[in-house]
């Protein structure tokens, strides 16, 4: 008995109509959202330690796009995965304004990338820029928490560099100075530092996180293993901005009228060190012998 024939397979080639329709929705979403995402990028931009983030967030999307891109190809067709990412960035919209709380826009705006890439690559795209999905989500957590976290990391950062340079030999302790604006202040015998907001260690700690969660979403390690290896990786940017601190303070005697060439020079000593450290740890993978 023979079988019953079965209907053609749909076209994986959408039509010009649905072409316009996806284009239309993703520029009606991109107009919608256009509030929140001026906000983000003029946040990210204007802190130096917000904007290390993000472009680590470009390179990793360019290196994942390279990686594909034999299967990267662009398909603007709208279906039924792609229209629920977007109705739910407009549900978070809605939240937003019947519930009065602004941060659903920022989760919305999460929820319309993934749909945007549904919509423009399709699921198999949109399954390979989990990590992408994942790195923009904390870019705007970041923004948001800088302000919060600014001053607890510059102040822990304070304690345990007087407590690195103590074990070198060096008598240090930490001040506060409430003019002309309030100013953290590491003291010892080689002069008082100010301990500022490029100093708390947020740019290279928030970094290392970023870089790690693409690392690991991308290889697909094992659920189990990202705490540990992010705590770890977390640990390792802390520990590197101690030591650029310590570094600036020991070597400031010896280099006069150099200090802004210091302090540049060790700040990105220990930011391309802690990064390649978490990038070992939780990214590299040794490629397999042929």
């Amino acid at each position: 008995m023979s079988n019953p024939p079965s209907a053609a397979p749909a076209s994986s080639a959408a039509g010009p109509r649905d072409r316009w329709l996806a284009f239309g929705l993703l520029a009606f979403t991109a107009l919608a959202f256009w509030p929140a995402i001026r906000w983000v990028a003029s946040q990210t931009f204007a802190r130096e330690q917000l904007k290390q983030s993000f472009f680590i967030m470009v390179l990793a999307g360019l290196w994942i796009a390279w990686e594909r891109r034999a299967v990267l190809r662009l398909s603007l067709q709208l279906d039924n995965s792609g229209l629920a990412w977007l109705l739910a960035s407009y549900a978070c919209i809605a939240g937003a304004l019947l519930l009065k709380t602004p941060l659903l826009v920022l989760a919305g705006l999460v929820a319309a990338a993934g749909g945007a890439v549904q919509v423009l690559f399709g699921a198999r795209a949109l399954r390979r820029t989990v990590p992408l999905l994942a790195a923009f989500a904390l870019v705007i957590l970041f923004v948001l928490l800088f302000p919060v976290l600014d001053w607890p990391l510059r102040k822990m950062a304070g304690v345990e560099s007087v407590r690195l340079l103590q074990s070198f030999g060096l008598a240090s302790h930490l001040q506060v100075v409430a003019n002309p604006g309030v100013q953290l202040q590491l003291v010892n015998q080689h002069g008082t530092f100010i301990v500022e907001t490029e100093c708390n260690g947020f740019g290279l700690i928030s970094s290392s996180l970023l870089l790690g969660t693409v690392g690991l979403l991308y290889r697909r390690a094992k659920w189990w293993s990202f705490p540990g290896l992010l705590a770890l990786g977390l640990l390792l940017a802390f520990t590197m901005n101690l030591l650029r601190i310590s570094t600036i303070v020991l070597l400031a005697p010896r280099f006069p009228g150099h200090y802004h060439a210091l302090h540049e020079t060790a700040g990105l000593i220990a930011l391309y060190a802690g990064l390649g450290a978490v990038w070992l740890l939780t990214g590299w993978q040794p490629k397999a012998r042929r």
